[in-house]
């Protein structure tokens, strides 16, 4: 992992990525393609997810020096994409469901805390993190270690599946798509908005990075890293995302997401049916566990938690006015201090 300035004077960190533990041919539960759910679908219409969240995108959140940033790592920056990444998603998701949520670099370090075992003030524990450990943390402590913005599971694309440009660009309107992959040398000379990550250059196994796709033209698909927008081509996802070269590209699932894709696709996608497989096959993990009880007086920032993760106990995205108070009493109920 190390800090680069490249030639336009922008610095970031690289290397912050490490390569999952748990490949595709000793974990395959963990990687299962989403070709049999997308491949009955027309093709994907050209669409760009960035558009209601740019402000958002453009933080670095921590990926570099960051004045936002806690004064501990403000200068330096962190080695924290595999953070940055997921939480550029939910600026996304959050946009596109109209509830748009901002992500700060504290959030950004707190969930890079949760996923890595990072301390904060402590350099020698910033090790960067993988995919894999993300989304299970992901999944089971959401973003704040809280349950809050915790996904609902996630779905690879195989090697057969990103020899497809079709299939990739379908998968990524349906989805929020986050890539593990270690880049090529000409790819760090961003100048800013615009970029093209194509072929031509090997990746370098020391700069993994976390990136991801929130759009797709017949280029490739629409990325954001480093607070700066580009595209990455179809044909550097079929190298770089490979199984030989060390990548992964993650289809990511949480509530607003698949309510969105329905509406995108309301036929020929059975995504009941895919939420089902990935809990079979250990896509899903067990609710997280309640937060500690707090010692002073309640407050409203802690009930709204509490109501919050009670509503996203819940299996299904729309609830009559009934469930959904019951849900929020559940939750208040789990959380309230008890005399």
């Amino acid at each position: 992992m190390r800090l680069h300035t490249n030639s336009h004077g922008h610095t970031f960190h690289v290397g912050g990525r490490r390569r999952p533990k748990q490949a595709r041919h000793t974990h395959p539960h963990l990687f299962k393609s989403l070709r049999g759910y997308v491949r009955t679908l027309p093709p994907a219409p050209d669409f760009d997810n960035t558009t209601d969240c740019q402000t958002a995108l453009s933080m670095i959140l921590a990926n570099g020096p960051d004045p936002s940033a806690p004064p501990q790592v403000a200068v330096q920056g962190l080695g924290d994409c595999t953070s940055a990444g997921p939480g550029h998603i939910i600026d996304s998701i959050t946009a596109g469901a109209g509830a748009p949520v901002v992500i700060t670099a504290q959030q950004a370090i707190t969930f890079y805390s949760l996923s890595t075992g990072y301390v904060l003030g402590q350099p020698s524990t910033d090790q960067g993190g993988d995919e894999v450990t993300v989304c299970q943390t992901w999944q089971q402590k959401g973003y704040d270690g809280r349950g809050t913005h915790a996904i609902a599971g996630w779905a690879a694309l195989s090697d057969d599946d990103l020899a497809d440009p079709a299939f990739i660009k379908s998968c990524a309107w349906l989805f929020p798509m986050m890539f593990g992959l270690e880049l090529a040398d000409p790819w760090l000379n961003i100048a800013g908005d615009g970029f093209v990550w194509d072929v031509g250059s090997l990746p370098d196994p020391n700069d993994g990075h976390c990136v991801v796709g929130l759009g797709g033209n017949a280029q490739g698909l629409k990325i954001d890293s480093w607070g700066f927008l580009g595209t990455i081509t179809y044909a550097a996802i079929k190298q770089f995302c490979s199984s030989d070269a060390g990548g992964n590209l993650f289809a990511i699932l949480s509530p607003e997401v698949v309510n969105k894709a329905k509406k995108l696709a309301p036929n020929g996608f059975d995504y009941d049916q895919l939420l089902a497989d990935l809990q079979g096959l250990g896509g899903n993990a067990p609710a997280p566990a309640p937060a500690p009880a707090p010692t002073g007086p309640v407050t409203l920032a802690q009930a709204q938690s509490w109501v919050a993760a009670g509503i996203q106990q819940q299996d299904h995205e729309l609830l009559t006015q009934a469930d959904a108070i019951a849900a929020a009493n559940a939750g208040l109920a789990a959380g309230w201090p008890q005399s």
